[in-house]
């Protein structure tokens, strides 16, 4: 293969991103760290102002980017807000399924609302957007879908809502991967141990670092690298599989696929 060729594949000039749920900073990172390498840049999130908020920093440093406010983890929304980049760009080539919502509690001292809450937040969204882009990527031919997770779907003690809509992501992966394989689509999930953010106290994070192999906490960037990885052309034969970004946290688990 041409060395232009090469260096082309670890790019993504004139792709279309979206990512879904931005409100928070590996969101930002991730769309940073695309638009560096010359993406089109769609944001989503349920909320207005962290839809503005984003697209004003992104535009800070350079990044054209479109936002849009919708609710991912609604039917209605999700296809109102692929229609709106469609009718922008004419095409969808990378979804980042973002959404997160931590539930931390002994089960006992949960509500049933909780639970409801949990799901809608963590696994609604990655099903209806991906349902509703999927048909756009078949049609075009191409498609990379990245998912979000995080370590906690391995089991840990009064996690057991979160835990349990981050594993549900898990099998979503894998069953969707099976599904769109044959049309050069992949899907892959990107499992984040504990990351770092900037209302942590220094205290916090040294407590937290003890606990990990690698002695720090990751960062949003660290996510977004993992990311941009799964959605380059350069992992075209990789669909259905793990990342872990946790600095080895997720290997005193039992099982860790």
């Amino acid at each position: 293969m041409p060395k232009k060729e090469i260096l082309k594949m670890g790019t993504f000039k004139d792709r279309v991103v979206l990512i879904e749920s931005v409100g928070d900073e590996i969101g930002y990172a991730i769309a940073a760290m695309m638009a560096s390498k010359g993406a089109k840049l769609v944001v989503l999130d349920i909320n207005g102002k962290n839809t503005s908020d984003m697209v004003s920093r992104l535009k800070e440093i350079g990044v054209e980017v479109h936002g849009i406010t919708a609710d991912s983890a609604d039917c209605a929304g999700a296809k109102d807000a692929i229609t709106s980049v469609m009718e922008k760009y004419g095409r969808i080539d990378i979804l980042v399924n973002n959404s997160d919502l931590i539930v931390k509690n002994e089960i006992v001292n949960t509500k049933a609302q909780n639970w409801y809450n949990g799901s809608k937040a963590n696994i609604d969204p990655a099903y209806f957007m991906c349902r509703e882009v999927i048909p756009v990527m078949r049609k075009q031919g191409y498609g990379r879908i990245i998912n979000i997770g995080s370590v906690e779907y391995l089991g840990l003690p009064n996690t057991s809502l979160y835990s349990a809509a981050k594993s549900s992501m898990f099998g979503f992966t894998r069953s969707l991967a099976l599904e769109t394989a044959k049309d050069n689509i992949t899907v892959n999930w990107v499992v984040k141990g504990t990351i770092q953010s900037s209302d942590m106290s220094e205290e916090q994070v040294e407590k937290l670092a003890a606990k990990i192999p690698v002695k720090r906490l990751g960062t949003p960037d660290d996510v977004a690298g993992a990311v941009s990885f799964f959605a380059a052309d350069t992992s075209k034969f990789i669909t259905g599989q793990t990342f872990f970004v946790c600095g080895g946290k997720s290997l005193s688990f039992s099982m860790s696929i």
